[in-house]
């Protein structure tokens, strides 16, 4: 997997340099993160995002290449509910657990008009990498140590949206996303942990954790075309 990634990233920047010129912009919103912990799916947890992007302009085609790169906050929470005896009342209160990733995506993109003043729909597939930053378990649970979660994942980001010209070479997006992960965020085998003197050893199955982003963004996008004039 990880050779695939690095021939289509070469692809990708060839394509970028030989282009008659390219487009550019930076897009941020509103992530809706989602978990699935063996298979369970978590409660959703709602986070941000902010990315950077660039894409090639084919002189005929539809068809583009593009790469973007971005800050993605992803994870899952957990509504839990507690009895305060001094006041005789349930409270309830959210366990966030946050996983905050840089991504590379490279992928193509196909757009196409759908109205007389240069409106344009487009879709999207590509490539992702995840580089995690920093991470937050959800009441900082001390089952998991710093071994048991992937620095690198992947997967895959697919998605579309809508081009809207503000002039000859800017114009505004809005765009939706979905990225799911082929490779688990957490990850530990069959474990036993002592919590301590006192208590019993806990024994720990096989944990598999995956993410899984749906991401609703607005953005600027800037044309830089390349004209060549004959002497």
């Amino acid at each position: 997997m990880k050779k695939t990634l690095l021939l289509f990233y070469f692809l990708g920047l060839t394509f970028f340099i030989h282009a008659q010129g390219f487009a550019f912009g930076v897009k941020g919103g509103s992530t809706l993160a989602f978990q699935k912990w063996n298979g369970f799916e978590r409660s959703v947890l709602p986070r941000y995002n902010a990315s950077i992007f660039m894409e090639t302009l084919p002189a005929q085609k539809r068809f583009s290449i593009f790469g973007e790169l971005g800050y993605h906050v992803k994870g899952s929470r957990i509504k839990v509910r507690s009895f305060n005896p001094t006041t005789s009342q349930s409270v309830r209160r959210n366990l966030d657990t946050e996983f905050r990733n840089v991504s590379l995506v490279l992928g193509g993109k196909s757009a196409y008009p759908i109205s007389a003043n240069n409106i344009k729909a487009y879709y999207l597939f590509g490539l992702r990498g995840d580089y995690n930053v920093s991470y937050d378990f959800a009441g900082s649970n001390p089952l998991f140590v710093d071994d048991d979660v992937n620095k690198f994942t992947y997967g895959f980001t697919f998605g579309g949206g809508l081009e809207f010209p503000l002039s000859r070479l800017v114009g505004m997006i809005v765009e939706l996303q979905i990225s799911p992960d082929a490779r688990p965020q957490v990850y530990y085998p069959f474990k036993i942990y002592d919590p301590g003197v006192g208590y019993d050893p806990i024994t720990l199955g096989e944990t598999k954790v995956f993410n899984t982003a749906l991401e609703i963004t607005v953005g600027f996008r800037f044309l830089r075309v390349v004209e060549y004039v004959e002497e």
